[in-house]
């Protein structure tokens, strides 16, 4: 945005220095025919995830070339250049760290040297070394720009940086997951302690299409305690942890049908089990329905007691009705429901 833009620009232009979360890897993360009488999305074979745009600069030419990757099962091939069913030409759109670090060059092509730039995310780094030798070159002096992924939101303190940009807030906002809120607190929160940490005080400006969002509001103004009541008067409303404890029961086959099937028979298996206190709920596709070529299903069972949970997961393994395996994930106290 241009607030944005004009702050990197003019911090960097002081001679300062600044950080830029964007927490999606990639280049574009939409890949579409634009016919919207087509309608054709590309999508993973393996997955129901779409697959994300990544760019490659290779050789000394420093030529690019444009490949997809799904970010869940990691399989890869080229960007195809037309779209399979009516053959126009295809559009990416959505952004990715590559791209914001496309435009971040050519936004401060005239203040900065491009070694001046640096993408920190798990595409760019390849290893520890890689990282620390990153920070190392930025608490130098020798960076002016760090821009990429949570890598960057936690831990760092340099009082040299003046300005912190949130490219987009809304990565984790809305997903299916009680806890997207939560996250996108903690993750706005972080990476905009990162600034003013010297002697002159610094600026974080959040980019997002929900301004309103308490999540945003609050992170902006560091307000915990406000954010930390709000959130948990509505878990214990609706009776999510840490209002009660919670184990994930994750079914995966190679088949829908068989996948719902065997989701129901493990459910008709531990309705016995219970005990009062523990809540069973009705089998149902997981928010990603397929990874890596088979179908998920979840259960989630919720206790006041953890005590009663155990119990209950105890027995269902001492029966036979619970066989963690390839097949079968028990996940008790999950940290994500994706």
């Amino acid at each position: 945005g241009p607030r944005l833009a004009e702050a990197l620009q003019e911090t960097v232009r002081a001679g300062d220095q600044a950080i830029l979360l964007l927490n999606r890897r990639g280049y574009a993360s939409y890949i579409a025919c634009p016919d919207p009488a087509c309608g054709w999305v590309m999508q993973c074979d393996q997955c129901d995830a779409g697959m994300v745009n990544h760019r490659a600069t290779g050789g000394r030419s420093g030529n690019h070339h444009d490949f997809v990757r799904c970010h869940h099962c990691l399989s890869e091939q080229r960007l195809p250049a037309k779209c399979p069913l009516c053959s126009r030409r295809i559009t990416v759109f959505g952004l990715g760290t590559q791209r914001v670090e496309e435009e971040i060059k050519g936004l401060l092509g005239s203040i900065a040297s491009p070694d001046a730039i640096k993408r920190v995310d798990s595409d760019s780094m390849k290893g520890s070394d890689d990282f620390h030798r990153t920070l190392d070159r930025f608490a130098s002096g020798e960076l002016k720009v760090l821009m990429g992924t949570q890598m960057i939101a936690k831990g760092l303190d340099f009082p040299g940086v003046r300005l912190v940009g949130v490219i987009n807030a809304d990565t984790a906002l809305n997903l299916p997951d009680f806890r997207s809120s939560e996250r996108t607190f903690q993750l706005v929160s972080q990476v905009t302690g990162r600034c003013g940490r010297g002697t002159r005080s610094g600026r974080a400006i959040i980019q997002t299409f929900q301004p309103d969002a308490p999540a945003i509001q609050l992170a902006a103004r560091h307000d915990f305690e406000s954010f930390a009541t709000g959130e948990l008067a509505e878990r214990i409303r609706f009776g999510l942890p840490p209002g009660r404890r919670l184990a994930r029961l994750v079914v995966r086959e190679s088949g829908e049908d068989r996948c719902r099937a065997r989701a129901v028979e493990l459910a008709r298996g531990l309705k016995p089990l219970l005990e009062t206190g523990v809540e069973l709920r009705e089998p149902e596709p997981c928010a990603i329905g397929r990874i890596g070529g088979r179908h998920r299903m979840q259960l989630l069972v919720f206790a006041d007691d953890p005590r009663a949970l155990r119990r209950v997961l105890l027995n269902g393994r001492k029966t036979g009705v619970l066989k963690a395996g390839e097949k079968l994930a028990i996940d008790v106290d999950p940290t994500g429901l994706l």
